[in-house]
């Protein structure tokens, strides 16, 4: 007892603490069971090293972590006077949460401490057990830290509590060794500081952690798993740190995760994973390199609309989806993760894209992902229902964001900074030889912030929209500065006949699937709206949008992509759905004090 008192003390005395920021979350918290006078209360809570972007079982023993949970009390005790109640167990002995935020050993046959009393419960009670704890620093590696939290109304003898606690464990110190299937460089090699651990071309079959201790090279494709059809509880992982640096040899190396696998990319704000080249080195000015390597590929067994329900990736990275069109298919994580200087090129029809996304589920979890100077697409979303927050995407040379092959996923967050030789912020299709195939490509996207560069190529726009896509999109921003004259294919193009067939067969009659509404474009923009093979005008078409306007957009801010006082004076309408963010602004961010990209970004380019 007297060691984990020791241990203990050094979270009351605030060791590594203060670090957490609470912001939108991209996925729930874990529930928690509920026991006591409520049954209908709800807990939920966990351990993350993100501000909630993912949530962790294990915790790198050098990584600071939050252990955060929220309480939603029963309808009937909302606006009651009460309190709320924290016990912390650190390998099975028990400490309580004083209203100080202090703990002290707790006998479980005396009374409980409150941690917060309060005279109305609200209907949601955000509840921070720990904050910013770092396992190394208080000798807790390979300690299990549980938490259980309560609420009562009254006094205590009306308690409602998480009859199991929220838990994670601390890991232990990476070994000195490369990790299981990865072997070590010569002696003396190293990458971004680090001794360099080598992932072999070829299929990788087993679970593999790839730990922060070492820099990870990709010579040629590796694949993550097997091209088949796998249940989601049985696929492999691969697991990588925070703070570690995947690099690729020059050319044709991609890092592919197959259908049987899962990538669990768990990067933090002040440590974000990076996959890039092995030409990304101090004193290399990067500022145009493009297409070093293949990039990152996901093969899942989401729905597309092809007449198989499956398809071939591009540079044989294998089939994906799948006649069983699984919605829930989960591929992983990736979480605070740069991938820069990819998209290698085959030839002009066959290239990598930086983050390919085939037929990848809506149990897959895509939060805070750069992709910077990417040769061919920044992402592309090839069917599936993927969902997607916190995406910038930066100088990319082709698309920065695509979608095809019935798309049907949200997105939210999203920042495009066009710079060079880019072609489109957002380039769309339902399928090509398809379309009309169903399900149709119509993504959910809000609050997304197109910044259009001069220097783009003269075919360069912010939207291209055809092959018979549709498109829900709501409070996002078109500014920045289009080419001197206007551009060979318009700010915004509507293209093909079955673009607006499925739509609808004139603005009277648009259905709502090609949607723009609540949101602003630059006059520039608005100048330049063109259609091929038109039912109706894209000036008709935006004209016709809800709450849409053409007019002043003043983008600024240190790197030109935060709103100004007169887009946020503009009323947002964020959709209902739970998935997004209710948040007060268009665009992808308010203000200098909001920008979720401080801090874990690549910025060296602007």
């Amino acid at each position: 007892m007297k060691y984990k008192e020791i241990k203990l003390c050094a979270l009351a005395s605030g060791v590594a603490l203060g670090f957490a920021t609470m912001s939108g979350h991209a996925i729930e918290q874990p529930i928690l069971p509920t026991a006591g006078a409520a049954a209908s209360a709800v807990f939920s809570g966990g351990a993350t090293i993100n501000n909630g972007a993912n949530f962790l079982s294990i915790v790198p023993n050098d990584q600071a972590t939050d252990l955060i949970g929220t309480i939603k009390p029963a309808a009937a005790d909302v606006g009651k006077a009460g309190g709320i109640v924290i016990i912390v167990s650190v390998d099975g002995a028990l400490y309580i949460k004083n209203s100080g935020g202090l703990f002290f050993p707790w006998d479980a046959s005396k009374p409980v401490s409150v941690y917060k009393k309060t005279s109305s419960l609200a209907a949601s009670e955000p509840v921070t057990v720990l904050e910013g704890l770092v396992g190394a620093d208080t000798a807790l590696a390979g300690t299990k830290i549980s938490a259980y939290i309560a609420y009562y109304t009254g006094d205590l003898s009306n308690l409602t509590y998480s009859s199991s606690p929220m838990t994670y464990t601390v890991g232990a110190a990476p070994a000195s060794t490369c990790p299981t299937n990865t072997t070590a460089a010569a002696a003396g090699i190293t990458f971004s500081g680090k001794p360099v651990c080598n992932l072999t071309a070829g299929r990788i079959l087993t679970d593999t952690h790839l730990t922060s201790n070492f820099s990870y090279l990709i010579n040629g494709t590796v694949f993550m798993g097997e091209n088949v059809d796998t249940e989601n509880d049985q696929k492999i992982a691969l697991t990588i740190d925070a703070g570690t640096t995947v690099f690729a040899a020059e050319g044709f190396a991609a890092l592919v995760i197959d259908k049987s696998a899962k990538i669990h990319a768990n990067g933090s704000p002040a440590n974000p994973i990076i996959m890039t080249s092995e030409l990304d080195v101090a004193g290399v000015d990067a500022k145009n390199m493009r297409g070093k390597w293949g990039g990152l590929v996901i093969n899942g067994r989401g729905a597309l609309n092809t007449t198989s329900r499956t398809a071939s990736g591009e540079g044989s990275t294998g089939i994906y989806g799948s006649p069983l069109s699984v919605a829930g298919d989960d591929s992983g994580n990736i979480n605070y993760v740069q991938i820069k200087y990819a998209g290698y090129p085959f030839n002009a029809e066959d290239e990598l894209n930086s983050l390919a996304l085939q037929g990848v589920g809506a149990g897959t979890n895509l939060d805070y992902i750069q992709i910077h100077n990417g040769a061919d697409d920044g992402i592309e979303f090839y069917g599936g229902n993927v969902n997607a927050k916190h995406l910038l995407l930066s100088g990319i040379d082709d698309d920065a964001l695509d979608w095809t092959t019935g798309y049907t996923g949200k997105i939210q967050h999203v920042i495009i900074d066009m710079t060079t030789s880019g072609d489109n912020c957002v380039e769309a299709d339902n399928l090509g030889s398809g379309p009309t195939n169903t399900p149709r490509s119509i993504p959910t996207v809000s609050n997304l912030t197109c910044v259009l560069s001069a220097t783009m190529s003269a075919k360069g726009h912010a939207f291209e929209l055809k092959a018979g896509t549709g498109m829900l999109m709501s409070n996002s921003v078109i500014g920045g500065t289009m080419t001197a004259t206007p551009s060979l294919e318009g700010c915004i193009l509507i293209a093909g006949a079955e673009t607006f067939s499925n739509s609808g067969s004139s603005i009277a009659t648009l259905n709502g699937t090609l949607v723009m509404r609540d949101s602003i474009i630059s006059s520039s923009c608005g100048a330049d709206l063109k259609e091929k093979n038109s039912l109706w005008t894209t000036a008709d078409w935006y004209g016709a949008q809800a709450n849409s306007t053409i007019g002043t957009v003043d983008l600024g801010g240190k790197n030109g992509w935060v709103n100004g006082s007169a887009l946020n004076a503009i009323p947002a309408n964020i959709p209902g759905d739970k998935f997004f963010d209710q948040v007060d602004y268009v665009g992808a961010v308010k203000d200098e004090s909001s920008d979720w990209t401080k801090g874990w970004i690549f910025t060296s380019y602007k």
